[in-house]
């Protein structure tokens, strides 16, 4: 795979995406508290309403991608706004302005999270590779971002000013949209799936098989029942299953958006430590994830998805009952290995699960994850400004064990629930008419 161009210009534009996320989530906080001069409950409110704005824009997106013949606009479209709300962010210090400018900004460009993992189930169907591994290694890019951008985040902020910082930002997001703009090709036309094995797809079946809907120019039209509903029929199809999955997503996410809100304020106003040991526990977790995610999208098929869910809410679980007894660094710092595993399941596996229930609308699916991190994002802020200002900051972490653990029953149902019929792989051989 490192050799396909194609893959090193995606983990290029993704890697680009998650230092600017990275530079962004764990920062906002500091930023509203220090910069803008932010209540707890402001802060909160701050996070739940963008939260709610890029929930909205994530599912409408999601939907109308599917009917598009090109994902990259969206693609390069959606970095675009990512750079316009970092450079608000890096001129205003008006708490209103900020938060319409990261609504209008970052709820349009936070569909960009979930279009990455779309047009990554889309390559990896054109290229003949297994969605869970190639899914697990692109996310690990995510993590290795993860594992720098946190403590240069810190850092930047320490040495210079969150000007700098999110001007930086801004320019990681004109550099992901330059890639996905002319670094990326289109894997439903029949040019991208020149690169599959030789065992995959006969050479005079690649016209009419180059993507996962074998959507080639000159193929038979699909019936206009089989074609993506589009928004009016975006919840079509949406069963038992995908409906666990999607609450324990929300569950875990919200838990972990929680976390990445609390921890800055948690280390430094509780604990009276450095702004940048917050930015290391963060780094130490991404770094330990990257291994784990790869090995996650591995196991998924040999121990089953449902069973590596629900291990990683007994992970995230324990984590977090013992994150309020952690008052020393060392302590913080061992326990990061058990939040990088939950994390590594949860920000990787539930995504192959909902592509998988719902075959053909690898968009909405992806759009619908994203969503669900956004609905995780608006519960963790109105958790963390209630209960930060109620009873402190290290009392929200008992809220993110109880959420977790809620998750962990939703897990154990999708046993109950029924499969559903994995979509024909992509390199399976189609007649030429």
């Amino acid at each position: 795979m490192l050799t396909d161009p194609a893959v090193l210009n995606l983990i290029a534009a993704t890697a680009a995406v998650g230092v600017a996320g990275a530079f962004v989530v764990p920062t906002t906080s500091l930023f509203l508290s220090e910069a803008v001069t932010a209540t707890p409950l402001m802060v909160g409110l701050f996070f739940a309403v963008r939260s709610v704005a890029e929930i909205g824009t994530d599912i409408v997106v999601g939907a109308v991608s599917d009917r598009l013949r090109n994902r990259r606009t969206i693609l390069v479209l959606t970095a675009l706004f990512n750079a316009c709300g970092a450079l608000c962010y890096t001129f205003l210090r008006d708490y209103y302005l900020l938060l319409l400018s990261g609504m209008v900004c970052f709820g349009l460009g936070g569909a960009c999270f979930g279009q990455l993992f779309a047009y990554t189930r889309e390559l990896a169907d054109a290229r003949g590779v297994d969605a869970p591994f190639f899914n697990g290694f692109l996310r690990s890019v995510t993590s290795l971002a993860w594992v720098v951008g946190p403590p240069l985040a810190f850092w930047t902020i320490a040495t210079w000013s969150f000007t700098a910082l999110y001007a930086s930002t801004a320019a990681l997001s004109l550099l992901a949209a330059a890639l996905c703009g002319w670094g990326l090709p289109d894997p439903k036309a029949s040019g991208a799936a020149k690169a599959l094995p030789e065992k995959a797809l006969p050479e005079k079946a690649l016209p009419e098989k180059a993507g996962p809907e074998g959507s080639a120019a000159d193929a038979t039209p699909e019936p206009a029942e089989d074609r993506p509903p589009g928004m009016l029929g975006m919840f079509r199809g949406l069963g038992r299953r995908t409906a666990l999955v999607l609450g324990a997503v929300v569950l875990l996410l919200g838990a972990n958006a929680m976390y990445q809100i609390n921890l800055p304020l948690y280390v430094t106003e509780d604990l009276g430590m450095s702004p940048q040991f917050a930015g290391l526990l963060l780094g130490v977790s991404a770094f330990v994830e990257i291994p784990l995610m790869v090995l996650a999208g591995v196991w998924a098929e040999r121990v089953g998805k449902q069973w590596l869910m629900f291990a990683a809410t007994v992970c995230a679980t324990l984590f977090f009952v013992l994150l309020p007894l952690a008052d020393t660094r060392p302590f913080l710092l061992a326990l990061q290995p058990l939040n990088a595993a939950w994390a590594a399941v949860a920000l990787n596996i539930p995504v192959v699960m909902l592509q998988d229930s719902l075959p053909g609308r690898i968009g909405t699916a992806s759009a619908l994850y994203s969503s669900a991190f956004k609905a995780g994002m608006f519960l963790g802020g109105l958790v963390v400004g209630t209960v930060a200002t109620w009873t402190g900051y290290g009392q929200v972490f008992w809220v993110c064990a109880g959420l977790t653990a809620v998750a962990g029953v939703l897990a154990l149902l999708l046993r109950t629930a029924p499969e559903v019929p994995s979509p024909v792989p992509a390199s399976t051989p189609t007649p030429t008419p």
